[in-house]
């Protein structure tokens, strides 16, 4: 099923972009806010994608996932009115490691067909 697929596919992005945006957490400024947007973007491609199907979208693995992401994400409200913003490392380092986990529960059941 290709739907399957490019939810996979973006998934796999979004742990890319979420990586790189931690990876610069610590840093302030443009440079974090834009991989902010990079990881919103990501982010937005999959929501869409999970449209194309009712089974893909109520899948309780997607929606799991999308609840951690909204979890990863809610730790950077900060930066979208001040690129300056202090934020909890510790507290992105333990969103990311569920959302992680989430992800990959969603692909096993993914893989199994929904």
């Amino acid at each position: 099923m290709q739907q399957l697929e490019l939810i996979k596919q973006q998934g796999e992005n979004i742990l890319t972009s979420i990586n790189e945006l931690k990876g610069r957490a610590k840093k302030k400024g443009r440079e974090r806010f834009d991989y902010y947007e990079k990881f919103s973007a990501n982010r937005h491609s999959f929501t869409v994608y999970t449209f194309i199907d009712s089974r893909i979208e109520q899948a309780k693995s997607v929606q799991l996932f999308q609840q951690k992401l909204d979890l990863f994400d809610n730790e950077f409200d900060e930066i979208r009115t001040n690129f300056e913003a202090d934020i909890d490392i510790k507290a992105i380092e333990s969103a990311y490691q569920e959302v992680v986990v989430a992800y990959n529960e969603m692909i096993i059941i993914i893989n199994n067909n929904v």
